[in-house]
């Protein structure tokens, strides 16, 4: 073995080693194994949107779709709440959207999912509510 062989043996060897003493004392990153919550709202304009078709077969762990509506006349940050059949619920609440609306915007997938169904008994009559739960996956 020429001694050239013999140094680039020992480089290989001292690289081993370092990788070795590297993993054992810290944990390389990893994507998440789980997915990140980032809030819990409620579905904002559901009196104005189809929650009476669908509210039959909404309950919790029920997923939604959340989708960028970038060009809606109120709100350039709009995020639509949509069933999985893609039946309209409404929309993220106007002030809980500007951070999602740019994760979104970034290529992050964003996924929710209802939390709770329930009938609100307010004012003069009853109105639905749906709150639900969003998370980042990774």
């Amino acid at each position: 073995m020429t001694s050239l062989s013999r140094s680039l043996v020992e480089i290989k060897d001292i690289s081993r080693e370092l990788m070795e003493r590297t993993f054992k004392s810290q944990t390389p990153a990893l994507p998440f194994t789980r997915d990140l919550f980032l809030i819990e709202t409620h579905v904002a304009g559901l009196a104005h949107y189809q929650m009476e078709t669908v509210q039959a077969q909404l309950a919790a762990g029920l997923p939604l779709l959340l989708q960028r509506e970038p060009f809606n006349q109120h709100d350039d940050l709009a995020i639509e709440v949509l069933t999985c059949e893609r039946v309209k619920l409404g929309y993220v609440p106007k002030n809980r959207n500007p951070v999602l609306a740019r994760l979104m915007d970034a290529g992050k997938c964003l996924i929710a999912e209802v939390c709770t169904v329930g009938t609100w008994e307010g004012w003069s009559t009853p109105s639905h509510e749906v709150r639900f739960r969003i998370s980042l996956r990774e």
